[in-house]
């Protein structure tokens, strides 16, 4: 039935019965190691394509660039909207093969088309699948009944505006309904962004976490799989732009014990402790001094944030449990 209505679609798009819009698929072969283009040939296989199998169709061969023939290039025609594809390149030199793709198994690349585009690509730069959650209990005026949350940053789809590429709606996670998660998959580097809330689906660069500059920042590197952060808290180890209440850590690694020390004890409402899921493990309410002693001994190893809430301020630290 899909691959009915792959060919249907494909039928009508031919003959401008559906509007469509031109993606080039474009990928930088230069260090691909073995490569020969003498006598071997670069194809695309991914969703969009029913997953045939590479070297199988010459439709979706690539082709050298005129000017820099390291650069392999394709067109495709997409119906118009939004589409988010998954997808490789792969080598082929014979037969038709699943072997020599840019690497073997997941995560397959993946893009969100809204109109005519060109996809840079370097051959075997593998990306990275990172999930964003951040934690909207204390945000203001925030309604889950009329509010959606969005992620927009240069993450997603060069700072498309909240509300328009739906891809970028994250959804409350099943621990905890006031959470809401993403996952992205990205290429490693540099990346700013900033959460937002969207009313009534309207799209709109109003009510994100605080107007204007600082935008978050993020260096997405193969060993990470989660960025967790609170609405309206800079990221981890930075001051909520609120002026928020200032703590330190120690030890940092810890194993059965951390502790807290706070600047300043009256105004402090809550002391927490999310794992990298956004799911949080431990609570302090009460406090009897500025040095506050946890008991980390059953969390498992890994990372960890302590946030420090006063009146509306959030200030978050990283820690590691060993």
């Amino acid at each position: 039935m899909k691959k009915a209505l792959l060919s249907l679609i494909a039928v009508l798009m031919s003959v401008g019965l559906i509007a469509q819009y031109t993606v080039t698929f474009s990928v930088d072969m230069t260090n691909a190691d073995g490569f020969d283009p003498l006598t071997e040939s670069v194809y695309v296989a991914g969703d969009f394509l029913n997953w045939e199998q590479p070297g199988s169709n010459p439709d979706y061969m690539l082709t050298p660039d005129p000017v820099d023939p390291n650069i392999y290039t394709i067109d495709y025609e997409f119906p118009d909207g939004d589409t988010v594809i998954n997808f490789k390149y792969f080598i082929i030199a014979d037969e038709p093969s699943w072997d020599n793709g840019e690497w073997d198994g997941d995560p397959n690349r993946r893009e969100v088309l809204t109109g005519e585009s060109t996809l840079m690509h370097v051959w075997g730069n593998q990306p990275v699948v990172v999930g964003f959650s951040v934690n909207m209990t204390n945000a203001e005026v925030f309604d889950p009944a009329t509010d959606d949350v969005y992620i927009a940053g240069s993450l997603a789809n060069g700072w498309a505006q909240p509300g328009t590429v739906k891809y970028y709606m994250m959804e409350p996670t099943e621990d905890n309904d006031m959470i809401y998660a993403i996952e992205l998959v990205l290429d490693t580097g540099d990346y700013q962004y900033k959460y937002f809330r969207i009313i009534d689906d309207v799209p709109s660069w109003d009510n994100g976490e605080w107007a204007g500059d600082p935008n978050r920042e993020v260096t997405v590197a193969y060993d990470m799989d989660a960025v967790v952060d609170v609405w309206a808290t800079l990221n981890p180890g930075i001051d909520d732009i609120n002026t928020a209440v200032v703590f330190d850590l120690y030890p940092n690694p810890c194993q059965s014990n951390l502790f807290v020390e706070l600047s300043e004890v009256e105004n402090v409402t809550s002391v927490e402790v999310y794992n990298m899921l956004g799911k949080e493990v431990l609570e302090i309410k009460e406090f009897s001094g500025n040095e506050l002693q946890l008991n980390t001994a059953d969390l498992t190893n890994g990372v960890y944030f302590v946030a420090v809430r006063s009146g509306n301020s959030v200030q978050t630290i990283k820690f590691v449990k060993e």
